[in-house]
């Protein structure tokens, strides 16, 4: 027992910089999994909080009579079993020129269903008038300022700047003509008096908005409140009838049905992203941990020559990973908790932004560290039971190295026999390590493609801000998950380059003491190693960039959000130079462990 747990310290000194770069590669992983994943709940949790806290109506009745609501069709509703309260107001749009303006005429300004957030003050005569807060739309008007409405000659004097808590989205709410009663562009001003103190309190009651009992703490953007709300709609349907009155939901106001949207294509991208970059890492954990165990062959050996059992033995790898797994999920999990606060504040081009909810989803961080783990794990195991079925004589004999195999470049003598032999010799080592091969170009490719998808992601939200249109305010947000999205995926390539050098320069120690007795100076050495690493790299990159333009083309896609063709051409370059730039920088902090290979220890033979 006392021999076990020195090799399982012994593994742990002798592999730290593997550990690390484990639990590094995973971590990123999983903070950029479970911080994205928890962009679009925070966002729909913060309104949410918000409109609880406003109060906002979960059903809204209009009247199409122009007689507006009877007294005792507002007595219905008000009396109806499934009411808790009611707000009875007007609203009508009418045009000023060029100018849409709505007028909204309360029968109490101080309602508690969407309740309205003043500055200043409540109007006290006929006179005083409140407006909209500034936005897209709608002007800026301050407090004690003038106004005419409708071509009266009356002045109004401005004494509260309102926030409509049904109206958060920043280009406002459509104009309604009143002809057609179908939308003829957005509002410009928005007024509201009380009838109590207004000449206007001719106009009919039009608008019943009201609040439902027994909902509790509301989930606005849930299908149980939902479902909740269209039933209480078919009961109140039943009670005055659906010919002469409009029942609209949450749904149909304009600010949350936007926020919705907005809110499932940022969980477009947060899905799509997370499940590619959960797969780079997961490969370049699972390539540590093969070689990591294939390295400990003869510890193996030694270890079931002494009697330890194979599941002792096993239980040893899967205890080192784990511990792996339980570092990067915790570091993860709360690296996580700070991308949603760096893209917050980039949907302040859209809406009028509530504080941030606080609450944190860790569910698709949490399914990140499943699916990684169970990766780690499953590699560990299928590789240490495959050491284990060998005899403890055959794992104590280090196998032998790779033979040289004529590749099919050198059937092109033209070009071969052209080629230097420093090039000759790193384009065989190429091919010779085919592992080590596939999975740098695999890795690469990964990461290029992300950072591809990235780039092309912000030349997309550059070309729809051009365009103007719908999604036009919609560029900023975009923009910032794509730069977030290019920010991991190059520190992914840092990584996993960082890693799979490391493990190269780990298996060929050997190789480059033999190269420095035969003569080769440090730069030469260097370039030996690095040749082949560029060349994979390069081979990676190149098709990391097919591989980002699938995956952006099906991102848009599902965003209905640009094209492909919106990528401009320095994406292809710029995501190739980063990428390679990165890589070389990568290979530079291992320049020192190939200087200081011991040529006496690494030459010793174990055969």
């Amino acid at each position: 027992m006392k021999t076990y747990f020195k090799s399982v310290l012994r593994s742990v000194k002798s592999n730290v910089a593997r550990f690390i770069s484990i639990i590094v590669i995973m971590l990123l992983g999983i903070a950029f999994v479970a911080g994205l994943g928890t962009v679009s709940p925070t966002f729909k949790d913060s309104f949410s909080d918000q409109m609880n806290k406003d109060r906002f109506a979960d059903i809204t009745i209009k009247c199409k009579l122009t007689s507006g609501f009877s007294p005792e069709a507002v007595a219905q509703i008000e009396n109806s079993p499934r009411v808790e309260e009611i707000s009875t107001l007007s609203a009508v749009d009418l045009k000023e020129g060029a100018t849409r303006t709505r007028l909204y005429v309360y029968d109490d300004l101080k309602t508690q269903v969407n309740k309205l957030s003043i500055q200043g003050r409540l109007p006290e005569n006929a006179n005083e008038v409140l407006v909209e807060r500034e936005s897209n739309t709608i002007g800026r008007y301050a407090l004690n300022e003038k106004i005419t409405l409708f071509g009266m000659p009356i002045e109004y004097t401005v004494v509260g700047i309102v926030s409509n808590p049904q109206i958060f989205d920043l280009d406002g709410e459509p104009f309604i003509n009143s002809a057609t009663q179908e939308a003829d562009g957005e509002l410009n001003k928005i007024v509201y008096m009380d009838r109590a103190h207004s000449i206007m309190d001719f106009f009919p009651t039009t608008d019943l908005q009201l609040r439902l009992k027994g909902l509790g703490t509301r989930a606005y953007f849930s299908d149980n409140y939902l479902n909740q709300v269209d039933e209480a709609v078919e009961t109140l349907k039943a009670l005055l009838g659906e010919e002469d009155y409009a029942f609209l939901t949450v749904e149909e106001n304009k600010s949350y049905a936007l926020l919705d949207s907005y809110c499932d294509k940022v969980a477009v991208i947060t899905l799509i992203f997370p499940v590619f970059f959960i797969a780079v890492a997961a490969l370049v954990v699972m390539t540590t941990v093969t070689r990591m165990a294939e390295e400990d062959r003869s510890i193996l050996g030694c270890l079931k020559s002494l009697g330890v059992g194979d599941g002792k033995i096993l239980f040893k790898y899967l205890l080192l990973t784990s511990i792996c797994c339980f570092i990067s999920s915790l570091v993860g999990m709360l690296g996580g908790l700070v991308l949603p606060n760096v893209i917050y504040p980039a949907f302040a081009t859209l809406f009028f932004l509530p504080p941030m909810s606080p609450n944190f989803y860790p569910l698709s961080g949490v399914l990140a560290l499943l699916f990684m783990t169970a990766a780690v794990l499953l590699v560990t195991v299928a590789v240490c039971r495959s050491s284990l079925k060998e005899k403890p004589a055959e794992l104590l004999t280090a196998k032998a190295p790779k033979a040289g195999k004529t590749i099919l470049l050198e059937r092109v003598t033209f070009l071969w026999k052209r080629l230097s032999f420093k090039y000759k010799s790193s384009i065989r080592n190429v091919f010779r390590y085919k592992k080590h091969l596939i999975m740098t170009i695999l890795s690469v490719a990964g990461s290029t493609a992300l950072v591809f998808a990235g780039l092309a992601l912000l030349n997309v939200s550059d070309a729809m801000a051009e365009k103007g249109g719908s999604y036009a305010k919609m560029t900023g947000s975009i923009s910032m998950i794509a730069a977030v999205v290019i920010v991991f995926a190059l520190l992914l390539c840092v990584f996993v380059i960082y890693n799979l050098t490391n493990l190269n320069v780990g298996e060929r120690k050997r190789e480059i003491a033999t190269l420095s007795v035969l003569g080769y100076h440090g730069e030469e050495t260097m370039g030996y190693i690095y040749r082949e690493i560029m060349m994979m790299a390069a081979v990676g990159a190149v098709i990391g960039i097919g591989l980002g333009m699938a995956l952006i083309y099906y991102v848009l896609e599902c965003l209905e959000f640009g094209s492909l063709w919106d990528a401009k051409w320095y994406a292809y370059v710029l995501s190739f130079v980063l990428v390679i730039l990165f890589v070389a920088l990568t290979d530079l902090l291992l320049a020192r462990k190939i200087l200081n290979i011991d040529m006496t220890a690494s030459l010793k033979s174990n055969d």
